[in-house]
C-alpha cells in the first residue's frame, strides 16, 4: 500500500479515481500519464507496461537452494552488491541480501531483500546505524519485490535515512522475489521476516551498530506492530522503537472497506489470496465473486498497479460473495492478523493522515487507543489534509511528516 511517489495522472473523472490508488499502489512510467479518453484495457495495458519499465530481471540470485537445508532464521545464505538502483537519478549503494526466516506455521523458508549504505560516507565510530524498512503492499506475485524494483519502490524515502547516515535494511517478505507463497498481511510470518532481515544484514555488512529502529507504512505498519508485539516474547537485540504510518491494523473493517470502496476494490482479491496461501483451507471461491475469480491470475503475476487497473470496475456484491465477510476461516485470519490489542514493545510513533482514505483516521484512533489500554507506550498524531501516499495534489502520510521521523529517530539513537 506505499507507492512509488510517481502518479497515475489524469484529467477524467474515472481515471482520476483509478489515478488516486494508482498512486497508493502502483508503479508508473517515467513520464505522464494515462492519456484522455483511455479506457479500462488501455489502463491495464498502461499499469503492464509501467511495471515493466520498472522491474529488474530476477536472477539466479533469488532462486533458494532446493531443497532448501535448515538453518535458524535470520541466516544468510548468500549476499551480492548490485549497482541497479537509481532513485532521483543517482545511484544507490546496495547489498542483495538471501536469508533464511520461517513461515506462520514454522516451515522454513527463503526470503530476499536489499541492505543501503550511504554513498561517500565514511563508517561512523561505533558502526551504521540501521533503520529498518518494512514496505507496504506491492502485490503477491514474484516480481513485486522492492528488491527487484529498479527505484526499489519508494526509493525517494529511503534515501533520506541514507541522507542521514543511517544504513536501511528492506525486507522484500517471503514470497516476492524468491520462490513461495506470500502471506499477505499475517504478522507472524511478516515479524520473523523483519528479525531476519536485521541478523542477516549483520551478516552481508560488516560495520553495523548494534541499535535500530523499526519504520512500517501500511501493510508494513502492521508488521512493524506485529514485530513489536513479537518483541515482548522474543527480544530481538538493539531494538530502540519504531515509527508506523497509517498502518493496516484493523483488518476487518479494513477488508469490508477495501471491498465496497472505489477505487480500492484490488486490494480484495489480494486479501482473500494471501490469506488462502496463509491457510489452505480457506476457499477464495467462497469469498470472490465468479467475476473477481476470473482475474486473479492476473493479481498473482501483476503488483499492485496492474490489479487495481483489472478490479477497477468491480466493488461490492460484483466483487466480493457474501462468504466474504461472514465465511469463519478468513475471518479468524483478520482477526488474527489484526493489531490494537495487545501491548507492543514501544516506544511506537504512531502517524496518520487525517485525509487517509485507505485506512482512515478514524479507524486508526481506535487502534492506537486500543494499544495504549494494553500498556503500549504510544504517541499516536493525526495530520490534518494528509492521504494515505503521495498522488497528484495529494501528499502521503510518509512524505508530509518526513521531517518528524527524521526527528523522532535521530532521538531514539540519542537514547541509550
Amino acid at each position: 500500500m506505499r507507492s512509488v511517489r510517481r502518479a497515475f495522472l489524469t484529467r477524467g473523472r474515472l481515471l482520476s479515481a483509478t489515478a488516486a490508488v494508482g498512486a497508493v499502489l502502483a508503479t508508473a512510467p517515467a513520464a505522464g500519464g494515462y492519456a484522455d479518453g483511455c479506457d479500462q484495457a488501455c489502463q491495464i495495458d498502461w499499469a503492464w507496461a509501467a511495471q515493466r519499465q520498472n522491474t529488474l530481471p530476477r536472477t539466479a540470485f533469488y532462486d533458494a537452494p532446493h531443497p532448501l537445508p535448515w538453518a535458524p532464521s535470520g541466516t544468510l545464505i548468500r549476499a551480492e552488491t548490485t549497482s541497479d538502483y537509481v532513485v532521483e537519478n543517482k545511484p544507490v549503494k546496495a547489498v542483495r541480501v538471501l536469508y533464511h526466516s520461517r513461515t506462520s506455521r514454522g516451515r522454513d523458508v527463503a526470503v530476499s531483500g536489499v541492505v543501503l549504505v550511504p554513498l561517500d560516507r565514511p563508517r561512523p565510530v561505533g558502526g551504521w546505524r540501521v533503520v529498518v524498512d518494512a514496505h507496504g503492499a506491492s502485490g503477491i506475485g514474484v516480481d513485486c519485490a522492492p528488491s527487484l524494483m529498479r527505484d526499489l519502490y519508494h526509493g525517494n524515502q529511503m534515501v533520506r535515512f541514507l541522507e542521514q547516515g543511517y544504513v536501511v535494511v528492506a525486507p522484500d517478505y517471503a514470497g516476492l522475489g524468491t520462490t513461495g507463497r506470500p502471506e499477505l498481511v499475517n504478522k507472524t510470518a511478516e515479524a520473523e521476516d523483519v528479525a531476519g532481515a536485521v541478523r542477516s544484514a549483520r551478516q552481508a555488512v560488516p560495520g553495523l551498530a548494534r541499535g535500530w529502529v523499526l519504520w512500517g507504512h501500511s501493510q508494513g505498519g502492521g508488521a512493524a506492530l506485529g514485530f513489536a508485539e513479537r518483541q515482548l516474547e522474543r527480544p530481538e537485540p538493539g531494538y530502540r522503537g519504531a515509527v508506523v504510518t497509517s498502518p493496516a491494523a484493523d483488518l476487518p473493517t479494513l477488508a469490508a472497506h477495501v471491498a465496497t470502496t472505489v477505487p480500492y476494490g484490488g486490494f480484495a482479491p489480494l486479501l482473500a489470496q494471501g490469506a488462502a496461501y496463509s491457510n489452505p483451507k480457506i476457499d477464495v471461491g467462497r469469498l470472490l465473486t465468479p467475476a473477481a475469480l476470473t482475474r486473479l491470475n492476473t493479481a498473482r503475476s501483476g503488483c499492485l498497479g496492474v490489479t487495481t487497473a483489472v478490479y477497477a470496475d468491480l466493488t461490492g456484491s460484483a466483487l466480493v460473495q457474501p462468504g466474504y465477510a461472514g465465511d469463519p476461516r478468513f475471518t479468524r485470519y483478520l482477526r488474527d492478523n489484526s493489531l490494537g490489542h495487545e501491548r507492543v514493545a514501544g516506544p511506537v510513533l504512531f502517524l496518520q493522515g487525517g485525509a487517509d482514505t485507505v485506512t482512515p483516521a478514524s479507524v486508526n484512533a481506535k487502534v492506537a487507543a486500543g494499544l495504549r489500554r494494553a500498556g503500549s507506550q504510544i504517541t499516536y498524531r493525526v495530520y490534518d489534509g494528509l492521504e494515505h501516499d503521495t498522488y497528484g495534489a495529494a501528499t502521503g502520510i510518509d512524505d508530509g511528516a518526513m521531517p518528524d521521523i527524521l526527528a523522532w529517530v535521530k532521538s531514539r539513537f540519542a537514547t541509550r
